[in-house]
């Protein structure tokens, strides 16, 4: 088997399917500038949790789920409640602040095109991480306790789980490029307009009664709903020019310490 063999099947791997799954993946597998990599089962990463059905629980359950790190404000919490299979599965979630960046008020004074979305989303992509940095916090506190296997989720998976499960990867020593390749992975491995269209009134977060999602132009929608490299090379382009870098950013506006960052190391790498 080739490498690339073997990273098609690990790609494969990874991405979990369930009935009411959106986007739910195993950050395992992944290599290390150091030559480690982390561990399969301890970290997934997801959208919505609110439509497993069924069928779903049993395989749900059989992961043994510790925490789940809810990175949605408290609106989408309320419209699109979690529903996790077992009961014991702790959730975690975080004050949303003064001022929530969103993409509906980022794109609100842009223009109605491709073009005008993909500016919103990379002016997003910029303002996330200082605005995510109690959330980040919390998950390498979950992770730091021992709280695993966690999984750490947004709406769809892509923007606010992006970021996080990046500065966690980035925080291993995965390379940047490996980060950015489990970023992409998004675009195959759900699809987001099925997945609203499947379910009466899915919002994945970035819709509501007044706009709904899909009236939005189709070439608008095209970029909403893709993980862009350049949206996540945004990021990491803030946390490098302004906030120092990812020790920095992790150290100063995250707030963890080394010893946090090792003993997540301990847990995730092998």
């Amino acid at each position: 088997m080739t490498a690339s063999d073997s990273a098609v099947r690990a790609d494969r791997e990874r991405v979990l399917s369930f009935q009411g799954g959106c986007n739910f993946r195993d950050i395992g597998g992944y290599r290390t500038l150091h030559g480690a990599s982390t561990r399969w089962g301890k970290v997934y990463r997801a959208g919505v949790l609110t439509y497993f059905t069924d069928d779903d629980h049993a395989p749900l359950t059989q992961l043994q789920v510790r925490a789940i790190c809810d990175l949605r404000r408290a609106e989408e919490r309320e419209r699109e409640p979690t529903r996790w299979p077992d009961a014991k599965t702790n959730g975690l979630f975080w004050d949303d602040g003064v001022v929530s960046p969103t993409i509906r008020a980022l794109a609100a004074d842009r223009p109605k095109n491709a073009a005008g979305m993909f500016d919103a989303m990379v002016a997003l992509y910029r303002a996330l991480p200082v605005w995510m940095a109690g959330r980040i916090a919390g998950m390498f506190q979950a992770i730091e306790q021992g709280h695993i296997p966690l999984v750490v989720h947004c709406a769809a998976g892509k923007d606010r789980t992006g970021i996080a499960v990046a500065v966690l990867l980035r925080s291993l020593d995965v390379p940047q490029e490996t980060a950015i390749e489990d970023y992409l992975l998004t675009n195959t491995s759900g699809d987001f307009e099925a997945f609203i269209r499947g379910r009466q009134q899915t919002q994945l977060g970035v819709g509501d009664n007044h706009m709904p999602l899909l009236s939005m132009p189709e070439d608008m929608r095209r970029v909403l709903f893709s993980a862009d490299a350049a949206f996540l090379q945004a990021a990491f382009e803030q946390i490098e020019r302004e906030l120092g870098g990812i020790d920095n950013y992790l150290a100063k506006t995250v707030g963890i310490s080394d010893q946090t960052r090792e003993r997540v190391r301990r847990e995730l790498l092998e």
